[in-house]
């Protein structure tokens, strides 16, 4: 009796184990992977670098930052009500620091005499540290010719700063048209020549 319970409890507990797995083993590499949406597949494809080289081949881009089209799109809806409805942004992110980002740009801007000398690394007593850089205006007469932009009429300006999570460091590349920058421009003389008055 004690045999035929045994080998019941045996029988029982064999099928039990098969029941649970529908009598074959199962790994995880059978398992098809999720498929990627194919909006996020063409953004994580999409360079904004040829979009910026078209406009002047001499752009900085910095090696370690990786297009995020999340972050480009919160982006935009601050960008166009800052820069009019035509301009575009692109915005890039990286983990390395600040410190390496701003070193980067400002040793490569530096080769470029309309660019006024700054230190190569950024002050350490600042709690929220960005920079930010007019390159139409910055990239003009440099020690290497042929370097600055080409003179179609759009404006570039670059913006870097130091976030308070990953990634550590965001740099967008804000692109105006010619017309949009002229009036960006005229705000900023009216704004310049109203505080020569008030003084």
């Amino acid at each position: 009796m004690r045999v035929r319970m045994g080998v019941v409890a045996a029988s029982v507990a064999a099928l039990v184990a098969i029941g649970c797995t529908g009598g074959k083993e199962s790994t995880a590499a059978e398992e098809p992977a999720p498929q990627k949406n194919d909006q996020d597949a063409a953004a994580s494809s999409f360079d904004p670098s040829r979009e910026l080289k078209s406009i002047g081949a001499a752009i900085p881009l910095y090696a370690g930052a990786r297009y995020r089209d999340d972050l480009t799109r919160r982006d935009e809806v601050m960008i166009r009500n800052q820069y009019g409805p035509d301009a575009k942004v692109y915005t890039l992110a990286t983990d390395d620091s600040f410190p390496q980002v701003y070193h980067y740009y400002t040793t490569y801007l530096a080769q470029f005499r309309a660019f006024p000398a700054q230190s190569p690394y950024p002050p350490e007593q600042q709690n929220w540290r960005t920079l930010e850089v007019q390159l139409n205006q910055a990239m003009q007469d440099p020690f290497i010719p042929g370097e600055s932009l080409n003179a179609d009429g759009r404006q570039v300006v670059l913006q870097v700063a130091e976030t308070e999570a990953q990634p550590k460091t965001v740099i967008r590349y804000i692109v105006t048209p010619p017309a949009a920058a002229n009036v960006a421009a005229a705000k900023a003389r009216a704004g310049a020549e109203a505080l020569t008055a008030a003084r």
